[in-house]
């Protein structure tokens, strides 16, 4: 238990701990510090003055100045006051801070200060340099004429993401942030993130598909999960008049803590082009019409019904929630379907000696100081773990050795690249290590026995699982392999998935009839004799099990158009359909 400390601040008594700053001590009491510069999650190099306290009669920064018990600070005085409100509008004469016309007019913290400090004018000359705007990125923009050089996006870049794309550059009013030796951000070294646009202050980096279209006052947030891949960060989907803006990491959540990755956080909005399901399509003399959801519910129950329970077959996604699989299990296991499985493939369970996987914690790697990644490219899946391994290797001196036979998008990290049958090496480099971290996927094969074997006791094993739900899959008995050559009646429980498989198409088409339950037209139009139309990922709710085991909770954002059902409400009304047929 820290030690407790008592400082007086503008002559009031309280109390903090040892280590604390002062403005944490004011943070844990309640005391409203101005700052531009300051983040929570992120360190403090007190560049834009706001949070200046007198102590001693000498001035400093609460967001750096370490407390001491009996140190009696001042903090809201008429001196320090008009300092700040002197340093707010040097910012706003040195750039182009014209607030009617920023995309963040109403959200700006600077302008909040603004308001705060009572600046309705400025007494020096303006600068306004020309400065250019780099929209060289997919998803964001960056307005140089709206920074204020805070840095909150270098650090958060350096220090969350562990990439260390931006930086500054130049000297005085020429100052600039820029990416990696002043190249273009989408040229650069950016992974596309975000974060950097999470954390800034002001209208500097914003994100193109939200701007101008809702300020703070007029949004709904709602806390979900992300269920882009198995890791399940928290999420906040930001939404007005039941139109999603964007999506933004939730600060206060694990294994996260704010941090998302491209996939979660921009491609479902910008890059989604596929055609949405929003009626019951049935196929009649070789085309998909709409009919009524009591026509197709009774049509697939029927022709399920009409084929032997071995002729029978069942997938299921796992990006549906932990309640819709136990339905579609319960659906299957009900008629005695036994060639049931996921859509993304067999889920292979770890082997039971590679550390209690159902007892994960992905915080365990920001201590690792060796990380071994087996059959795994972090840098296109499961990728805010990746940010872990990078914290480790750019940030902490941690080593990296990737075994794979493929070039994978960590190689250029690592210290040591092996294939699989140079597995004995990276035990032998493990030797140096205290806290090891062995990291896998689903194409680690007979070298990760190697490892489970040799570094057993000493390593902490961490199973990058497939999928988004795939251990709420597990649970459910839905790991299992599916085999199409059987299946003449096979059902289809897609949801919103994107990526399938070539081969289980051209499978798929040689069955007697098929059912798909999906939120789009594609890839099923040249499959599916039956299309049952469903909700994507921000009108769902129920909860998944991410990698690490926590069940998560995945709430609705926006309701889903008219007509189309939730997952498990269309599994319940075949179910019923199938027990009455009996």
């Amino acid at each position: 238990m820290a030690e407790e400390i008592t400082l007086t601040i503008d002559g009031k008594e309280v109390k903090g701990e040892r280590g604390d700053t002062i403005l944490q001590v004011c943070q844990r009491n309640g005391i409203d510090v101005p700052t531009l510069c300051h983040f929570d999650c992120l360190s403090d190099i007190g560049v834009c003055r706001m949070c200046i306290i007198k102590v001693g009669g000498r001035m400093n920064t609460a967001c750096t100045m370490p407390a001491t018990d009996g140190m009696e600070v001042e903090l809201d005085t008429p001196e320090l006051n008009a300092l700040r409100k002197a340093n707010l509008e040097l910012l706003f004469a040195e750039r182009n801070h014209h607030c009617m016309f920023c995309e963040m007019s109403g959200d700006c913290e600077l302008q909040n200060l603004a308001y705060r400090f009572g600046i309705d004018h400025v007494r020096y000359p303006y600068f306004y340099p020309k400065l250019p705007v780099d929209s060289s990125r997919d998803y964001f923009i960056m307005d140089h004429n709206r920074c204020i050089l805070c840095r909150r996006c270098v650090r958060a870049c350096a220090e969350l993401v562990g990439n260390h794309t931006l930086g500054v550059m130049e000297r005085g009013i020429e100052t600039m942030i820029c990416a990696d030796l002043n190249v273009p951000f989408g040229e650069s070294s950016c992974v596309s993130c975000g974060t950097c646009l999470s954390v800034c202050p002001t209208g500097a980096l914003v994100d193109r598909r939200s701007a101008y279209m809702g300020r703070e006052v007029q949004v709904k947030r709602v806390k979900s999960t992300c269920l882009f891949c198995s890791v399940g960060c928290g999420a906040e989907l930001v939404v007005r008049d039941n139109y999603l803006l964007r999506v933004e990491g939730d600060w206060e959540t694990e294994p996260n803590k704010g941090v998302l990755c491209v996939v979660g956080r921009f491609e479902p909005l910008y890059d989604e082009k596929r055609q949405r399901a929003i009626k019951p399509l049935v196929r009649r003399d070789g085309k998909l019409e709409g009919v009524t959801w009591g026509k197709a519910l009774d049509t697939v129950a029927a022709k399920l019904q009409s084929f032997d329970k071995k002729a029978t077959g069942a997938l299921a996604s796992t990006r549906a929630t932990n309640e819709t699989l136990e339905t579609f299990a319960k659906l299957f296991r009900g008629m005695g379907v036994e060639n049931v499985g996921c859509l993304e493939g067999p889920i292979a369970e770890p082997p039971e000696h590679a550390m209690p996987w159902k007892e994960l914690n992905l915080a365990d790697l920001d201590e690792a100081d060796m990380f071994i990644v087996v059959g795994e490219d972090l840098a296109e899946d499961h990728q805010v773990a990746g940010f872990f391994v990078k914290r480790g290797v750019n940030n902490r001196g941690a080593r990296l050795i990737v075994i794979d036979e493929e070039e994978t998008g960590f190689v250029p990290l690592a210290h040591h690249w092996l294939k699989p049958d140079a597995v004995e090496e990276a035990v032998r480099l493990c030797d140096a290590a205290a806290q090891p971290a062995v990291i896998y996927g689903a194409r680690a094969g007979e070298e990760l026995a190697v490892l489970c074997r040799e570094l057993a006791g000493k390593a902490k094993f961490f199973w990058m699982a497939p999928g988004t739900n795939s251990r709420g899959a597990l649970a459910a008995g839905l790991g299992g392999a599916f085999d199409a050559k059987p299946a003449k009646g096979v059902y289809v429980l897609a949801c919103d998935e994107g990526k399938v498989c070539e081969e289980l198409l051209t499978q798929l088409k040689k069955a007697d009839f098929v059912a798909v339950q999906s939120s789009y037209i594609e890839p099923w139009a040249e499959v599916a004799d039956v299309i049952l139309p469903t909700v994507i990922w921000a009108e769902k709710e129920g909860s998944v099990t991410n990698l690490e085991g926590r069940v998560l909770k995945v709430a609705k954002a926006i309701e889903p158009p008219a007509g189309v059902k939730d997952e498990a409400e269309v599994l319940k009304a075949l179910t019923d359909r199938i027990e009455e047929g009996r």
